[in-house]
């Protein structure tokens, strides 16, 4: 009887056994990446699926602790370790002998024999991650971008170059824009998220950065200038990328350079503009491209009827010159429908020529015909157009930024302004402070490599929103636009894109 309980017991084992044996314990290997930190030597070790803190110390030969010592900025302790970390392993005094006895002890589950640590201050680097390297301080060669390495700093280091006191008299724009700047810094420090903030004037020649401030520095927010952005390439590391905060020139810089566009170029807006127009295409509609008559096409224009003939939809062209505008309104009653819309895309950067051909619409809109006309930031920008003919043509402008009053984030920045300024906030502050914020909480998420992570960073601030698309050989360029509507009833609303997406 008794033999026959043993033999039960047995047999229902037998299922969890086999069950047991399903799973096999992840494999550890030694690293044969080695680097040398602060004079001391470790093993730089690719955290694999399932791998733990106590499978890796019992290979290395290392207490969880001497890990915890070595990787103070992943909050190993409580976080744990994650797939694709990059953990730096203390390497013990023995594992440095090239001894007999060394080599008759293997390191365990790492049938490879490892090469032996450098013993003075060099770094074998054809053995490292090229962005490993970059990440350490170790080497300037340009880092592999197939890999990320997540490498969070303590403290963020911000460099901001802009021209603060330009000819002896101070830049209100910059100003501005480094208040902002300061807000979003205390805003981020709130949450936990310790700063260095390095302000240089570039409009002073005595105090210019140097190839050690920007290589030292996570984010470089500047310069404004391009002849400014010209110069810090000369001297800006590969892995660092210059910010163009305000200017809207120097997005042709980030096709072949390591520049980032922060406001989103003319030629962006353009396209917008067009898809937008399609977008309400309704079926009776006509669709107008108006052109300056024997007058050349910017680069802004031309990239809106760029846009227009890929489409590959069917559109009415109305070409005139600027002496022709009181009588080419006979054309555009000519041309127009009678059963639906009759919407405006107009390919000129001429001020004048822009204001004339508004007028024409307008008065399309007064003799009862439904109109509505499509842009980007610069139509309401010109001096010369008056703003009751935007509404009364229902312009709808793909802005690079828009600012919503009525939004509370927006309402308690401008009395955190008021109070920091004794002013009022203008777009330049809204700027400083949607720009800084963006790229710091970038670099807070994804650390020191966040620009891998750039376009997986879709964002909105307060006045400007970010999503950035990559160029083939150089930085990126801010795609976002703010839609906004010029109502008949004299409001502007803004409203969403159909598609969010970084493709847009």
């Amino acid at each position: 009887m008794k033999r026959l309980t043993v033999l039960l017991f047995v047999l229902l084992l037998l299922p969890f056994a086999a069950a047991g044996q399903d799973y096999v314990a992840p494999e550890v290997k030694v690293s044969s990446d080695r680097v040398r930190v602060d004079g001391r030597s470790y093993y730089a070790h690719v955290v694999l699926e399932r791998q733990t803190l106590y499978s890796i110390a019992r290979v290395y030969e290392v207490s969880i602790q001497d890990i915890y010592d070595a990787n103070p900025n992943l909050d190993l302790p409580t976080a744990g370790v994650k797939k694709g970390q990059v953990l730096l392993i203390p390497i013990r005094p023995a594992q440095h002998q090239d001894s007999p006895q060394a080599e008759q002890k293997p390191a365990p589950a790492a049938p490879q024999a490892v090469p032996a640590a450098p013993t003075d201050s060099s770094v074998r680097k054809e053995a490292l991650f090229p962005q490993l390297m970059q990440m350490l301080g170790l080497g300037k060669e340009e880092r592999d971008s197939s890999v990320f390495v997540l490498d969070r700093p303590e403290v963020i280091r911000v460099a901001l170059l802009l021209p603060f006191k330009a000819s002896g008299i101070a830049d209100g724009n910059s100003l501005d824009f480094y208040a902002g700047a300061l807000l979003a810094a205390r805003d981020l420090g709130e949450q936990g998220i310790r700063l260095h903030i390095d302000a240089i004037d570039m409009a002073d020649q005595r105090s210019q950065p140097g190839q050690a401030l920007l290589q030292g520095s996570d984010v470089i927010i500047g310069p404004v200038g391009v002849n400014d952005i010209n110069r810090m390439l000369g001297i800006c590391p590969r892995d660092r990328f210059l910010i163009s905060p305000l200017e809207p020139k120097a997005a042709p810089l980030a096709a072949t350079h390591n520049v980032i566009q922060a406001p989103t170029p003319v030629q962006e807006q353009n396209r917008n503009a067009v898809r937008w127009a399609l977008e309400e295409m309704q079926p009776g509609d006509s669709l107008f491209l108006i052109r300056q008559k024997d007058a050349p096409l910017s680069e802004g224009a031309a990239s809106l009827v760029e846009a227009l003939n890929a489409s590959g939809r069917h559109y009415g062209t109305i070409s005139y010159g600027l002496l022709q505008g009181r009588a080419i309104q006979s054309t555009f009653v000519f041309k127009a429908t009678k059963s639906g819309t009759n919407r405006y895309l107009i390919a000129s950067e001429d001020e004048s020529f822009v204001n004339d051909a508004i007028r024409n619409i307008n008065l399309m809109a007064y003799k009862k015909h439904d109109v509505a006309l499509y842009g980007p930031s610069r139509l309401r920008s010109f001096g010369t157009v008056e703003v009751e003919n935007l509404h009364n043509v229902q312009t709808r402008i793909a802005a690079s930024y828009h600012i919503d009053y009525n939004d509370p984030e927006v309402q308690r920045f401008v009395m955190a302004y008021r109070a920091l300024c004794q002013a009022e906030p203008g777009s330049f502050a809204f700027h400083g402070y949607d720009t800084f914020r963006y790229f710091v909480e970038l670099c807070a998420r994804y650390g020191r490599m966040w620009e891998m992570k750039l376009t997986e960073y879709p964002a909105s601030g307060l006045q400007t929103d970010f999503r950035f698309s990559k160029e083939v050989s150089g930085g990126h360029v801010n795609t976002a636009v703010r839609r906004v509507v010029y109502t008949p009833e004299f409001k502007i609303e803004a409203v969403r894109a159909r598609s969010q997406s970084p493709e847009e």
